[in-house]
């Protein structure tokens, strides 16, 4: 059984015990209570979880039920009089990771079951693909050097290659007086020869696809295409590196296994940490970006078709950019997650329900909208996608009408998206009356009206779709003052103008810091509404004037900075990072097997560590899986256009 350690007075209330000691005792089984206070207001919300509280490590004999352990703690705590502030509860972990996990937890052995194995066998076939292509790759490197080699010295004068040599030497030497009987069935012949050529040089294409030197290479190229817009590329590293710092954050505050709970509040209430309580803000400079580049890719490529949009090609793409690896990812957390740690938590990390129930809505992406609880959603985090998907649906009919009507019609149609975006969020604010400063602004957070503010407001696209729209604007003016972006400013509008965007940029981020200081003042009704309306309006209009100052050359050392070469590759990884970083975290977290002390350095270690290991992950998913399914997409259409 956990005993009592040092540093009860700062919180440190979780006795977990040996772990290790307990699995080596045969017969022995670990299990871990959650012993929480009492909910507040007769509600089902329990006290603040950093504060009160605690988690004992048990072990037991394996033929004890995780019930008879809650019935046996139950009266323990009923017999110490204690029932009228304790109970076995939940805590902040189980509440946003774990939703309808069990007050006691025993650790079980990982099975293979036929998901797991379905699994392990497409990952085996995946690495069969990436293993023949790399080496026909190989193969066919080697066979063209030598044919280099081979030829040195010996190139024929005439235009003729080989082929057409030895067939004139046929025709013209000894076999001059042969009658040509295959002539009368030369286009037969012909049109053989191509099919076999062009099924052979499919297959092989199809093969290489998976090659990993190839996709490794294409993930390295720095090369930039003319007319691009290089200074995203550092935005969106910085922006994802962003959301895993937040995360790190986050999650060791809520892994339920640090030993000085009470000391993170004097965290939370330092006015440099609200660049980390607002790290959501990343999300929209993700929703900007899409947007602005859905916008200027679109317009480029009307020109060229004479205003019209091939609407099959221009959803299959984002569906089969996005969908392949986002479901091998989803198969993989759901049936192997287990297999990736032990530990005293991880029995929480073992529950797979939401995602053997809703895996359905995260492929139709409208896992944003079913489950209606935000906490009980397969990947919850990936919220994110589902609402790009639909602001993606949604993006053509303000590019033609943009497109059809210029200024007056892109004004009307992001103008009407836009207010409907403010209402909503106005609105739904003031109904339910919540807090817009995220970790409720540090008094109780994870409280049940915060995760009610996630399901209503956070993840929905009518709340969401402000910083998107904001992109395709600066897009739509890309595209059409494109001769005219080089013209010179004068100094003192650049001056206004760079001074302008950093406070649109410090309202949001530091917006809130009177809701988390040492004496805290909450935000009023009135404060929240406005908050929630025109934060993210307000920062992603920062970011339109950094992206448009950098494109029109008036940059300077930030363009240097953002449009630098070594963000290029990062950039590519950037979608796998944000689909791998949360299993990393959860892999990482929930194998302590003790306690853990919260502070600035050990957060950065974990920063470090997650980072390093997510970009890791994100490029082998990204060569594997990602990648290839990019270029049979390329060789799909390619044989589509051969045939036609």
């Amino acid at each position: 059984m956990g005993k009592p350690g040092a540093g009860i007075k700062v919180g440190s209330m979780v006795w977990l015990g040996s772990y290790s000691e307990c699995k080596a005792i045969s017969g022995s089984s670990y299990c871990l209570a959650n012993i929480g206070p009492k909910p507040k207001n007769g509600s089902n919300t329990p006290g603040n979880p950093f504060a009160s509280g605690f988690k004992l490590g048990l072990c037991v004999p394996k033929q004890c039920s995780e019930t008879d352990i809650a019935v046996g703690l139950q009266d323990i705590i009923k017999a110490f009089g204690l029932d009228a502030y304790f109970q076995l509860n939940p805590d902040i972990f189980t509440l946003l990771m774990a939703p309808e996990m069990k007050t006691v937890n025993c650790a079980k052995p990982s099975k293979y079951t036929g998901g797991v194995i379905a699994t392990l066998t497409l990952c085996g076939v995946l690495l069969f693909l990436c293993l023949c292509g790399t080496i026909i790759d190989i193969a066919s490197s080697y066979v063209s050097q030598l044919s280099i080699k081979k030829s040195n010295g010996f190139v024929p004068i005439t235009n003729e290659s080989p082929q057409e040599e030895q067939d004139s030497f046929t025709v013209k030497g000894r076999d001059r007086f042969r009658k040509p009987s295959h002539s009368d069935h030369s286009k037969e012949t012909e049109m053989v020869h191509q099919t076999i050529e062009y099924n052979q040089s499919f297959i092989k294409e199809f093969f290489l696809s998976f090659s990993l030197i190839r996709n490794t290479t294409q993930i390295m190229n720095t090369n930039v295409p003319p007319n691009a817009i290089t200074s995203i590329n550092g935005m969106r590293v910085l922006s994802i590196l962003w959301v895993v710092l937040g995360h790190t954050f986050l999650w060791q505050l809520i892994s339920g296994l640090n030993s000085n709970i009470l000391e993170e509040f004097t965290i939370l209430q330092r006015f440099s940490f609200q660049a980390i309580s607002n790290a959501n803000l990343s999300v929209d400079s993700f929703f900007f970006l899409s947007g602005l580049l859905v916008a200027y890719l679109s317009f480029r490529q009307m020109d060229k078709t004479k205003g019209s949009l091939n609407l099959f090609k221009f959803y299959f793409h984002r569906f089969w950019r996005l969908t392949p690896v986002y479901m091998f990812l989803l198969l993989f957390y759901d049936q192997m997650l287990s297999f990736l740690g032990e530990g005293p938590e991880w029995y929480q990390l073992q529950t797979k329900q939401p995602c053997d129930k809703y895996w359905w809505t995260n492929l139709l992406y409208i896992n944003n909208f079913y489950p209606t609880s935000f906490q009980g959603s397969c990947m919850n985090w990936t919220w994110y996608l589902a609402n790009d998907m639909q602001f993606y649906v949604i993006s053509p009919v303000v590019i033609y009408v943009a497109y059809r009507f210029g200024k007056y019609g892109m004004t009307v149609s992001a103008g009407i998206l836009m207010s409907v975006c403010i209402i909503s969020n106005a609105v739904i604010m003031d109904y339910y009356e919540f807090n817009s400063a995220m970790l409720g602004g540090g008094e109780n957070p994870g409280n049940q009206h915060e995760l009610d503010y996630q399901s209503y407001v956070y993840v929905k696209p009518y709340c969401r779709i402000a910083p998107y729209l904001i992109g395709m604007v600066l897009g739509y003016l890309f595209h059409v003052f494109k001769d005219k972006l080089s013209r010179s400013l004068s100094w003192w509008l650049l001056l206004c103008g760079w001074c302008v965007a950093i406070v649109l940029a410090l309202a949001p981020l530091y917006g809130t810091y009177k809701a988390y200081k040492k004496n805290p003042q909450p935000l009023t009704l009135t404060e929240n509404v406005f908050y929630a309306t025109f934060s993210r309006i307000s920062w992603s209009l920062a970011l339109a004037w950094v992206i448009y100052a950098c494109h029109a050359g008036y940059g300077g050392l930030v363009d240097k900075i953002l449009s630098a070469r070594f963000w290029i590759p990062l950039s590519r990884l950037t979608y796998c990072v944000y689909l791998v970083h949360i299993i990393i975290l959860e892999a990482y977290f929930g194998s302590y097997q003790t306690v853990m002390f919260y502070s600035d350095v050990n957060i950065a270690w974990h920063f470090l560590a997650c980072t390093t290991v997510s970009y890791f992950a994100a490029y082998i998913v990204s060569v594997t899986c990602e990648v290839p399914m990019m270029q049979l997409e390329k060789l799909i259409f390619k044989t589509d256009r051969k045939r036609h």
